[in-house]
């Protein structure tokens, strides 16, 4: 329909959320569905519901729904059933690869963790002669369902029967409290069943021959899923002889699928691989290479694929090379059922129900301009991920019953296929006073209205009103959608708690070695999982300053239903989360985010959520700048690699500064500061901190050096590479008197609150040619928080590494700036006026204070600090210093330790030379925490010897789980 309806005026005034009674009565019977992850005996539970349900309804798609959720519930449990029986397998072959020469070793290792898993097998032999039962009766049902109503009589009821008889079934515990894997293609894929139909037409025509025996094989976890309504699809349609297995082919198959496949491969069968859709086509292969060792050739295998929106070249890597003879069917984006869902007179026809109990008495969807510019908007915001989900603006004229016309616009966006979308209404309902009104949710569709936004964005116009709405808004959701008993424990053991496993990744880094990191991981994931949370809730997930938008007086929050759980989430249940969210992407001050806390624990009653807040601070960086990271490296989003590039240094450095914070706390930060002798001066990268845990972070020797000082009555400043804004946290967060940023380039006076810039007029100017320069080259980034030097550098392998040498020289020798220098360190390039340097930023600063005649302590670890050792009175370096000859000769100390540990014996040294301690001393070493929770066990792990680190690692029994398929 053409349309000039972009003339006229939107409504400016929001819907109030007006919900259809058969949507509130249908949606709200399925309160369990907020926790998608339930115990296989919650499943048992709540199939059985849905089975009593199938002949009490009278409305189609009420009773469509509920047999999708007999597929669904019925699937997962197969899918963990299957796991179940397989136990536990363990994969050497890294670290054998690696160290060949432990393969002996190895070899008795895999033979004594092979005695557990056959003794299971011959546990559970019952237990798979009832699968086999359930595969039949599960079949029968399917059949049904894909048949559309051509099985009359009482089929249904029957089948429902078999299927609910065996859940009668008493199954062993240890299935029982098993939490099933989550089938991301049925909600953050946008895929339905309908779509695994629609592949099982194009088999039909492509190999019409009913006669030969076919085996469909799915690729578990949607395999389970897909495999058995192919299957009973292409039974309904006259195939004779159809088979079912599933396989999951990166942890191996049992013996009794490895026997089912070979049988199949005597019988001359055509395998039919269904899988989710492909990102490389690895697995894909993988599964074809289990197949040719049962006896199927690549040219009687046939591949039924879905293909992803974002991965529509993934046969075009070298994974596909062995797929070479396989047929291949797709199912384009186009295709999927949803896509279909979303055409324009589809939605009409929806939203005439939707603004009809609203009184309107038309509702037509209009091409415009507007929605077309909204769209690619939400395209251009998009980053093009498996879990992106499917959305799309409709322009929509309605008409009043007084023949007035108005225009508004409603998002059309998927939340998931049958139970695993209902989260989206209950949640809408819940927080009507905090999101888009909601208009309903139909087919895995969420229809909500579209609010446009004008200049400036919401985080702008009233911070302090955004940041209560933000805080009432998580609080709602602890008081509506909480999920009972946390599952996060559970997830952890079975590894599907993507939160702790990425949280413990970070950790685990202190242990040094990456062998021995990954040895630990086990036992950290397990300490963190040891603490759930007094408040499990289905959390939020993505608090991002952008996903707020302006509404009628208050501030509303856009994509609120679905990043809380699921494959692709951080499945974390905690609240706290959300706040450590918040507090990141809004940068919040100390006392803005104490305000922020204590509105939310007033509206909830959470009143310890500080105590756990710290650890869902690292975890919400470590997640962000994961993935700033992994969108960088993206060539689809080169258009947003510098809005990445940024997120990762805003991330890096609140993830530095919120650690700086927990460990300062425990220094004894003094009442007063005041300049006086002695000061030391200390470097911070190298000296204080180092990157221990994918960013700076000092470590318990750290703390016990500036405890000591302080206790002792030293005043300390900083002379650092690090920015201005840097160097201020610091000397408020740990007591420091002063600081030089940038390499000498300013300096900061915190006990007068003055700052001067060093670096001259003529450089800084330089300095912006240069800046300008490098902006224009692909592949280079800056970090703009430098304001009086240049911080450049690429990525390569998940950090940051300096420009080539030849690079940054070329760049400065054609601008002619010969007022600037650079500095190569291991994550960076640094640009610097020639005129400055730490030396004389030190000598500066203490003119700027009235103080030249301090006496001063000087501690560094690199060539930079060369030049604050030559005019400090004394100084000190840990023994890693990389300019040890020359700092010998300006009469450095240089201690017989590393790092943290090194600056503590140069800290004892300044304090007693002769090595004995007084009560000062004494006094620190009692305030230090008796406890230790793991962050500060980690801190202290930081400080051992690397090879002692791995030993204990080795001794772990936990370590085991590094190995598990």
């Amino acid at each position: 329909m053409s349309n000039k309806s972009f003339l006229l005026e939107p409504a400016r005034e929001p819907l109030q959320t007006e919900l259809l009674d058969t949507e509130v009565r249908f949606y709200r019977s399925y309160p369990w569905c907020l926790n998608i992850f339930p115990t296989i005996g919650e499943v048992v539970q709540h199939l059985h519901h849905e089975l009593e349900r199938l002949d009490q309804l009278d409305e189609e798609w009420h009773h469509s729904e509920v047999m999708t959720n007999v597929f669904l519930l019925s699937s997962a449990m197969t899918d963990a059933l299957d796991d179940f029986l397989l136990g536990e397998d363990y994969d050497f072959s890294k670290a054998v690869a690696v160290v060949p020469e432990i393969r002996p070793a190895i070899g008795v290792l895999k033979s004594l963790v092979e005695v557990p898993r056959k003794f299971h097998w011959l546990r559970v032999r019952r237990l798979r002669q009832w699968r086999e039962d359930w595969e039949i009766a599960v079949e029968q049902f399917l059949k049904l369902f894909v048949s559309e109503g051509r099985l009359g009589g009482n089929v249904l009821a029957a089948s429902g029967s078999r299927l609910a008889d065996l859940l009668r079934t008493k199954l062993p515990g240890d299935l029982l409290s098993r939490r099933p894997r989550f089938p991301a293609a049925f909600s953050t894929q946008d895929l339905t069943h309908v779509d695994i139909l629609t592949l099982g037409q194009k088999f039909v025509t492509a190999f019409p021959d009913r006669q030969r025996p076919l085996v469909v094989v799915g690729l578990r976890t949607a395999g389970s899923y897909f495999a058995p309504l192919l299957g009973a699809y292409l039974r309904t349609e006259g195939y004779r002889d159809v088979e079912c297995v599933t396989i999951r082919p990166k942890k191996g198959i049992g013996p009794w699928e490895e026997a089912r496949l070979a049988r199949c491969g005597r019988s001359g069968a055509r395998a039919v691989i269904v899988d989710e859709p492909p990102d490389t086509g690895s697995t894909l292969a993988n599964a074809v290479g289990i197949l040719r060792k049962a006896g199927i050739i690549a040219r009687d295998v046939v591949a039924l694929l879905p293909v992803h929106p974002t991965r529509r070249d993934w046969n075009r890597g070298y994974e596909f090379l062995p797929l070479a003879e396989v047929c291949v069917l797709t199912l384009l984006p186009e295709e999927w059922h949803k896509h279909r869902r979303l055409e324009p007179d589809v939605v009409e026809s929806l939203l005439q129900t939707y603004y009809g109990k609203r009184a309107y008495v038309n509702a037509r969807v209009m091409t415009s301009t507007t929605a077309e510019r909204f769209n690619a908007q939400l395209q251009h915001l998009s980053e093009e991920k498996f879990h992106t989900r499917l959305k799309r603006v409709y322009e929509v004229r309605l008409r009043t019953h007084a023949g007035q016309i108005e225009t508004r616009y409603v998002l059309a966006k998927s939340v998931g296929w049958g139970w695993l979308g209902y989260h989206a209404f209950i949640a809408a309902q819940e927080l009507s006073d905090f999101v888009p009104p909601v208009l309903g949710l139909r087919d895995g569709i969420l229809y909500t209205e579209w609010l446009p936004q004008s200049d400036p964005p919401p985080a702008q116009q009233d911070r302090e009103q955004l940041l209560h709405t933000a805080a009432s808004y998580v609080a709602a959701r602890v008081r509506s959608m909480g999920l009972g008993i946390d599952p996060s424990p559970m997830l952890s053991r079975e590894g599907y708690h993507k939160g702790l496993d990425l949280l413990a990744n970070m950790l685990s880094k202190a242990y040094g070695w990456k062998a021995a990191a990954v040895l630990k991981r086990g036992r950290i994931r397990h300490e963190l999982s040891r603490h759930p949370t007094p408040f499990p809730t289905l959390i939020d997930g993505k608090m991002r300053s952008e996903e707020w938008i302006a509404g009628s007086g208050s501030f509303l929050k856009t994509d609120f239903e679905h990043h809380g759980m699921g494959k692709t989430e951080l499945n974390v249940t905690d609240p706290a989360y959300d706040l450590a969210e918040a507090i990141l992407y809004f940068g919040l001050s100390r006392s803005e985010e104490t305000r922020f806390l204590r509105r939310y624990a007033e509206e909830c009653g959470d009143g310890d959520v500080a105590e756990r807040l710290f650890l869902h601070k690292l975890l919400a960086g470590a997640s962000a700048m994961t993935a700033a990271l992994a969108n960088v490296h993206d060539p689809r989003l080169v258009h947003r690699h510098q809005e990445f590039n940024q997120q990762y240094n805003d991330t890096e450095n609140f993830l530095t500064v919120q650690t700086a914070r927990f460990c300062a706390g425990l220094c004894g930060r003094p009442e007063t500061l005041r300049w006086h002798s002695p000061l030391v001066v200390m470097d911070i990268d190298g000296v204080l901190d180092r990157q221990i845990f994918g960013f700076p972070s000092t470590t318990s020797a750290g703390i016990q050096a500036m405890s000591l000082l302080h206790a002792h009555d030293f005043a300390v400043a900083v002379n650092t590479a690090r920015t201005m804004s840097n160097v201020k946290e610091y000397c408020e967060t740990y007591g420091f008197v002063g600081g030089v940023a940038e390499y000498g380039s300013a300096i900061w006076d915190a006990v007068g609150g003055r700052e001067r810039v060093l670096v001259s007029l003529e450089s800084l100017d330089q300095l912006e040619c240069v800046r300008s320069a490098l902006r224009q080259i692909p592949g280079v980034f800056l970090n703009d928080a430098n304001l009086y030097s240049i911080r450049a550098y690429t990525y390569e392998h998940g950090r940051t590494v300096p420009l080539p040498t030849t690079l940054i020289r070329t760049v400065m020798a054609s601008l002619n700036a010969d007022r600037l220098t650079f500095h190569q360190t291991y994550i960076d390039t640094a640009v610097l006026a020639r005129e400055i340097d730490k030396g004389r930023g030190l000598l500066a600063l203490l003119t700027l204070v009235g103080k030249p005649e301090l006496e001063t302590l000087a501690i560094g670890d690199s060539e930079p600090d060369l030049a604050m050792f030559r005019v400090a009175t004394r100084c000190f370096a840990p023994s890693h210093i990389s300019c040890r000859k020359v700092a010998k000769l300006l009469g450095c100390h240089i201690a017989d330790r590393p790092f943290q540990t090194g600056l503590l014996r140069a800290v004892r040294s300044m304090l007693h030379p002769n090595g004995d301690r007084c009560d000062h001393c004494r006094s620190c070493g009692q305030s230090w925490p008796k406890t230790r929770n793991l962050f500060l066990s980690l801190l202290d792990t930081a400080d051992q010897k690397r090879l002692v680190l791995l030993l204990r690692a080795l001794r772990d029994p936990m370590a085991l789980q590094a190995f598990v398929k």
